[in-house]
């Protein structure tokens, strides 16, 4: 196995699912995202030591998420008792509007919301009507009336709603839709509407195309444009590892779409969830980066006196694509999505994920926490490519190339192949975003 400058690590047996019992916390942290990492990870021994420390019982993250929210979000009763006996604040409220007491019973966790309840938690109305401003509404805003429905196919589902393939004034667009019983849900509704106050603004060739929206009225829906070839994901089920001037090209496709958002003027975008599944395929071979649900503005902040002004906090992604520093609940920047981008092109030449068959938050945990990182196994990498993506997962971001840089290194190693067409004609895999 190796770690993250490429150098050889032991793996203790049944790594990585055995981190979970290790309650290895990396040094580096401040007290306040230690006491948020041990918290939802259910340490009482640790959380017990931080809070004797001086630590903050009620810091919170950049969503506004204390550590009392997040061991109620993952059922961590012993760990709830605790902070609540040192006098966190039962009702304190996220971004979201919403308090321990609510994450716990949205979570399921019974025994976790009798205690909450038993120190006088409460659940904050959450549900209520979220839409659009009128003052805000713009002409992307499309008449539910005109997409037929009716004829519509489900080409793909999520935890919040489902994608249909349907028709639009006489054009086939891919339509996502917020489920019925989630359309109130404030969190749900803000992630939406944020995605679609971000769409209109983008216009790139390796960026999916954004149509229209409904948003004053229920459900919710999102319009782009149908990409009928499938996203990345899908191909490598189908394909296993991709040939080297396919998947060298398909992370050029990658790359010029997120550096296009990481230079965005005046503020980047980060995406947060890069992954295969949000990388879509057109006709034309070309994949194109999606799903923008967890996508964020970076504000500059000129008076902090930091290296690099953007940077937020908050475990937000998917697990096995994740940045160490996202998952330890450090300050992050744009770099995070660098990371991610390492890990899919590995994924690519591999033919699978890393560690396929682990929990994808036990391989999160042994990227942040052991500094390990996958395997070279294939020996089909071309010159340059093992090198740079050493270097876009580097554990220090400081350390990353920014796509710019990327992308430079890419076209150099691309002159490696003859100009061919991107083939994979066979696959027809019909998906769409979500």
């Amino acid at each position: 196995m190796q770690s993250a400058n490429g150098t050889e690590v032991s793996v203790p047996a049944g790594a990585p699912n055995g981190l979970r019992k290790t309650g290895k916390v990396p040094s580096m942290l401040d007290l306040t995202t230690k006491l948020l990492f041990v918290s939802s990870k259910g340490d009482v021994e640790g959380v017990t030591e931080l809070l004797d420390l001086g630590c903050d019982v009620n810091g919170a993250d950049y969503d506004g998420r204390s550590a009392l929210h997040l061991a109620a979000s993952e059922g961590k009763t012993d760990v709830v008792k605790l902070l609540l006996e040192r006098g966190a604040d039962v009702n304190a409220l996220d971004r979201w509007g919403s308090t321990p007491l609510s994450d716990a019973t949205h979570f399921g966790f019974a025994s976790t919301s009798k205690v909450l309840e038993a120190a006088g938690g409460t659940i904050m109305d959450s549900r209520r009507e979220v839409t659009a401003q009128p003052s805000v509404v713009a002409d992307w805003e499309v008449d539910p009336t005109e997409i037929d429905m009716k004829k519509s196919i489900p080409i793909g589902k999520g935890a919040f709603g489902e994608i249909r393939l349907a028709a639009w004034r006489g054009t086939k667009v891919a339509v996502k839709t917020i489920l019925m019983s989630l359309s109130d849900d404030r969190q749900v509704a803000k992630e939406f509407l944020d995605e679609v106050a971000l769409l209109p603004q983008l216009r790139h060739p390796n960026i999916v195309q954004f149509l229209g929206a409904v948003t004053q009225q229920k459900p919710f829906m999102l319009i782009t444009e149908y990409l009928p070839r499938g996203d990345l994901h899908s191909i490598i089920q189908r394909r296993g590892a991709l040939d080297p001037a396919t998947a060298t090209r398909f992370a050029l496709d990658i790359a010029r779409g997120m550096n296009y958002l990481h230079q965005r003027k005046p503020d980047p975008i980060v995406h947060r969830d890069l992954k295969p599944r949000n990388l879509l395929r057109n006709e034309a071979g070309r994949l194109k980066v999606a799903d923008f649900g967890l996508s964020k503005l970076l504000k500059a902040r000129h008076n902090q006196g930091m290296q690099d002004p953007y940077q937020m906090t908050g475990e937000t992604g998917s697990y096995r694509y994740m940045a160490p520093e996202v998952f330890r609940h450090e300050q992050y920047d744009k770099t995070v999505d660098v990371f991610s981008f390492a890990m899919i092109v590995q994924e690519m030449f591999e033919g699978q994920p890393a560690w396929k068959f682990q929990l994808a938050e036990d391989v999160a945990q042994y990227l942040a926490i052991e500094g390990a990182r996958p395997p070279f196994k294939s020996r089909n990498y071309p010159a340059g490519m093992k090198e740079l993506i050493k270097d876009c997962w580097a554990g220090d971001p400081k350390n990353r190339p920014n796509f710019s840089k990327v992308i430079e290194r890419l076209e150099v190693i691309e002159q490696q192949f003859p100009p061919v067409d991107y083939g994979l004609s066979d696959m027809r895999c019909q998906c769409s975003i979500l």
